[in-house]
Parts: C-alpha cells; sequence; structure tokens
C-alpha cells in the first residue's frame, strides 16, 4: 500500500504529462479495436469550460470536455457535496486534500496519516479513507477508495484509478474525456 500511495504522489506531480499519455493510449487502443465497437449513443457536444454532461439519454455516460491546457477537469458530487476535480488516470485512489475530507464527512485522527507521500511541495504525510458516492454526470460509484494528504492545498481534488478503474471504461476522442458506467 506505501508504494501505492507514493505512485500516486509521483503520478499527482506528474499530471501535467497525464492529458498527452491519455491521448496516446486511446491512440493505441483504438488502433487495435475492431470498427464493431466503435458505433454507441452519439456524443452530445459541451462547450469548454462545461461540468460533466450526460451522452445520451437513459445512458451511464458522462462526456468531460477537455480545459485550453489538455486537462479534463469538472465537478463531481461527493458524498452529496460538490467538488471541483481533475481526472488522473496516473493516480492510484481519489486524492483529497483535508479541507475537502472534512467537508465531506470524512474523520481522519492524527494517527490515521501513517503512509509517506511525495508532492510538489515536499514529503506529506497521508491517510486512506473511503467516500461512500462520487458522482460524475451521470456515472455514479459507492464506497469508493481515497487517500487524505494531510498539510496539502490541493488546488483540485485528483479523480484516480480508484474510481476509473471501476467503470466499464473511458476514452478521450476530439479533446472530451468519455466515462462509461
Amino acid at each position: 500500500m506505501h508504494n501505492h500511495l507514493i505512485l500516486l504522489a509521483i503520478a499527482s506531480v506528474a499530471a501535467l504529462a497525464a492529458p498527452s499519455l491519455f491521448e496516446r493510449y486511446q491512440a493505441e487502443i483504438m488502433s487495435t479495436r475492431p470498427e464493431s465497437l466503435d458505433a454507441g449513443p452519439p456524443l452530445v457536444e459541451a462547450a469548454v469550460p462545461a461540468p460533466a454532461a450526460p451522452v445520451a439519454a437513459g445512458s451511464r455516460e458522462t462526456r468531460i470536455p477537455g480545459d485550453g491546457a489538455g486537462h479534463f477537469r469538472t465537478e463531481a458530487v461527493m458524498n452529496g457535496r460538490s467538488v471541483p476535480i481533475i481526472v488522473d488516470t496516473g493516480a492510484s485512489t481519489v486524492a483529497l486534500d483535508e479541507d475537502t475530507a472534512r467537508m465531506l464527512g470524512i474523520r481522519l485522527a492524527a494517527g490515521d496519516f501513517v503512509y509517506e507521500v511525495r508532492t510538489a511541495n515536499g514529503v506529506a504525510r497521508a491517510a486512506r479513507a473511503e467516500i461512500g458516492e462520487v458522482v460524475v454526470g451521470q456515472v455514479s460509484l459507492r464506497h469508493v477508495e481515497a487517500t487524505v494528504i494531510r498539510d496539502v492545498a490541493l488546488p483540485q481534488a485528483l479523480l484516480g484509478m480508484s474510481f476509473l478503474g471501476r467503470l466499464n471504461g473511458y476514452s478521450v476522442e476530439n479533446g472530451a474525456l468519455t466515462l462509461k458506467e
């Protein structure tokens, strides 16, 4: 687990590289995918910047437009509260700072911060936690693993693989990220 938290911190620092890596990964997947898999519900275009939006009525897909820097930022609803997020495929878990965790009703004791992580601001202590529900547009998951980083103010929470890895898929096309539940 300690290694995962270290990877989370390194990946968070490298978040600027994530969109280009994600697009390269997407290009590799698309080049090996049968064309029959490309058919699906039409995507609804959203203006940049915009909150995540449903792709089609009745579907469990959400489209997040990229920002000017190629990052995928939107609002998530976590435990009923709105939280600005950036999607980070390099983060092992959803990453929160202490203030955001408290706002979500996550209560941690000083002794819970037993993991050491490296951030852009140096070494910090971190604790494991669980978010009861995370909703991004039409996509919703319960009991999502999170890492709470102590004494570090994250400009936005990171939506990492503890959420993304439980989806039926996600893809980038035409500068937008689609999450599929």
